[in-house]
């Protein structure tokens, strides 16, 4: 065979090979194809899924451990009030949207989501109609073959209604349905917190039992409508008689009683109880009668009179005992220090 002969055999061969190659390759690229439909329609399912089962979708893309952009999807007005095109605008507004106290919180869980660490998160934000919106944001996140971060979804789900409802049912627990006063559960939390500050501040607190002088004429003559606004109404004065940051409660019945913390001199406090008592002397108008009461009033101090909470509430409601059966009602005293046994037989 001469050389010639060979040359174009081998050249054919090249060829053939050349030709199985492209085979390969034009194979390998039909391949990629369906390969990155099918993950633009998986892609695509996800996101119909995301939005089905949330109220919105943001994307933020991650190169290096640094977001570099967010996309948010459409639906993100229904919750926000702003549309995709204005967080275009301003790659800042979904941190400018969540008020100063939340801020703090809401970038270390995002520092938190660029370390991998994908755990649900809820927030305010302060929707463009200014109103307070509650949002859990679950992440979810997007790494490359080698494992590093790329992206990560936020799926945000306005749960405003569930928290009002959950606010809403702590209160209740807490709060007196009539008046709106803290109960005596949410009463003596308060006086426990306040004595343990006094104690380390070395200021004085006065605790006060306050209980309404013929209240029970109201019911009999007038009927219960009449006793509920009575109770309504001496809410209101004897919140009037304290400061914004001081305590009433209603215990029960027509039982009231207040804290005062960092109330100085006794005198201060002797003459809030004095207050009180004349508050209470003043006519209720209800229903169109006209309800003459009064009140007793018991006043305990701390440190002076004793150092626990019930222990001291307990005191002041000796002392309104002991002005109503000296005065006949309508009147104020404040106890003594507790004898020693007393105060060893007491519980919280």
């Amino acid at each position: 065979m001469d050389a010639d002969s060979r040359s174009r055999k081998k050249l054919a061969a090249e060829l053939a090979v050349l030709s199985r190659r492209v085979a390969e390759l034009e194979e390998q690229h039909r391949e990629c194809l369906e390969t990155e439909q099918a993950l633009r329609q998986s892609e695509e399912r996800y996101r119909r899924l995301l939005e089905s089962v949330t109220d919105y979708v943001y994307t933020v893309t991650v190169r290096d451990g640094v977001p570099v952009a967010t996309s948010h999807g459409p639906n993100c007005v229904a919750v926000t009030g702003y549309t995709a095109g204005e967080y275009a605008e301003n790659p800042l507004l979904w941190l400018t949207m969540v008020p100063d106290e939340d801020r703090g919180a809401v970038l270390a869980h995002a520092e938190k989501v660029l370390c991998g660490e994908a755990a649900p998160f809820e927030h305010r934000i302060i929707h463009k109609d200014g109103s307070i919106r509650y949002v859990r944001n679950t992440p979810v996140v997007h790494r490359d073959a080698s494992g590093a971060l790329v992206a990560y979804d936020g799926i945000i789900n306005d749960i405003t209604e569930r928290r009002r409802a959950e606010e809403l049912i702590t209160r209740m627990s807490l709060h007196d349905g009539l008046t709106g006063l803290p109960n005596r559960a949410l009463y003596m939390d308060r006086l426990r917190q306040t004595l343990s500050l006094a104690e380390r501040q070395g200021e004085r607190v006065a605790v006060y039992f306050i209980d309404l002088d013929r209240f029970k004429g109201v019911n009999d003559d007038y009927g219960h409508e009449a006793g509920d606004k009575v109770l309504a109404e001496a809410a209101r004065r004897l919140v009037a008689c304290v400061r914004r940051s001081d305590t009433v409660a209603r215990i029960g019945g027509d039982e009231f009683v207040a804290l005062t913390p960092g109330v100085g001199d006794p005198a201060n406090a002797e003459a809030i109880a004095g207050k009180m008592v004349a508050a209470m002397r003043e006519p209720f108008t209800v229903l169109g009668h006209i309800c003459q009461l009064g009140a007793s009033v018991g006043l305990a101090l701390f440190p002076e009179d004793a150092g626990r909470g019930g222990l001291l509430l307990r005191l002041a409601d000796a002392a309104m005992y002991a002005a109503k059966k000296a005065g006949g009602g309508d009147g104020w005293r404040r106890t003594g220090a507790a004898p020693a046994a007393f105060q060893s037989n007491s519980s919280e």
